[in-house]
């Protein structure tokens, strides 16, 4: 698996699950950070053993159920959900969910710099993996290049990958170093469209591949390299006011954003598109049509978000359409 990561061979949709996973196991502390409570330390530490101490327990008292035949999926999955998700686990995520004294510097911790890097680090390390499952295909596209053996496909797909790359380089740089939060969405829904809304699009890469033709396949790159360059164009002067959540950090209605109100998320449709050309309808385009859909319920949150810490952006969202100029 490590060698996998390292190499870029790793199936993204395989890494997201296991984040997910992670991140559903120590729900309890950051949830207990999250509401300042003073017992914080105290659900982090009971979070980080419990594992062992269910899987002791459960091997003790119920023997039967850590039984996992050779290649029984089911065996696995079941002693993985005992071992983590058992009844210590709910007990922990109930009392990290109770009422309880709150610690003001966990409140204040919120309120850093350091802290919302600590967030972005796993959407780093994403987007990070993204730019490196890219560089074997590029190698390769350029040694062709470079050898006067490339097609015309060939120089399509180097030129739109590479735009493709900078993008997840740069969204990298962004999340290191934007500003910190002013304003945030309340409530986990408005995070969960905004998690989904990125993620969301990795679906369609599970999907079979569709045999095109090198007309379609020309098509298909081609979207994926404008959609790219036009991210990274309309990134680059987003700059420091990137968020993946909705969140205000700066208020940006020059370049792009004096045309349409998400440039970014209007140029990313066109890389959608690229890419669901390039797998088995009709499910590539149904998940397309699912991620347009979350996209634009996360603009509704950030303008929700933004007309709250801004009162000039009532005005702007009043001469500005949301996606395309002068028709959405």
């Amino acid at each position: 698996m490590l060698q996998g990561i390292l190499t870029g061979q790793a199936k993204g949709i395989v890494l997201l699950g296991a984040a997910i996973g992670l991140f559903a196991y120590f729900l309890p502390s950051i949830l207990a950070f999250m509401r300042g409570q003073k017992r914080f330390w105290i659900v982090l530490g009971l979070n980080i053993v419990l594992t062992f101490v269910q899987s002791v327990i459960f091997q003790k008292l119920f023997p039967s159920l850590f039984t996992i035949r050779p290649g029984n999926l089911a065996d696995t999955l079941l002693v993985s959900v005992i071992a983590n998700f058992g009844p210590g686990w709910v007990a922990l995520l109930t009392w990290s969910l109770a009422a309880g004294e709150t610690d003001p510097r966990l409140i204040k911790a919120q309120n850093t710099k350091t802290y919302d890097a600590i967030v972005a680090l796993p959407l780093v390390l994403w987007f990070g993996y993204g730019a490196l499952q890219l560089r074997a295909v590029l190698v390769r596209d350029g040694a062709m290049i470079l050898g006067g053996a490339a097609s015309l496909f060939v120089w399509v797909q180097f030129f739109s990958l590479l735009a493709a790359a900078a993008f997840d380089l740069l969204l990298v740089y962004l999340l290191l170093v934007r500003d910190r939060p002013v304003a945030k969405s309340r409530g986990v829904i408005p995070r969960i469209f905004g998690f989904a809304g990125t993620f969301m699009g990795i679906g369609i890469l599970q999907l079979p591949v569709a045999q095109l033709s090198l007309a379609m396949q020309f098509l298909a790159a081609a979207l994926i390299g404008l959609g790219s360059l036009a991210s990274f164009l309309v990134l680059w002067r987003l700059g420091k006011s990137f968020s993946i959540m909705p969140e205000a950090r700066k208020l940006v209605t020059s370049g792009p954003y004096g045309h349409v109100r998400h440039p970014l998320y209007a140029v990313e449709m066109i890389t959608i598109a690229g890419t669901a050309l390039q797998f088995a309808p009709p499910w590539s385009w149904a998940v397309a049509l699912v991620v347009v859909a979350l996209l634009w319920i996360r603009s509704h949150y950030e303008e929700q978000v933004l007309a709250e810490a801004y009162p000039e952006y009532a005005l702007y969202r009043a001469r500005t359409k949301r996606f395309i100029p002068g028709v959405i």
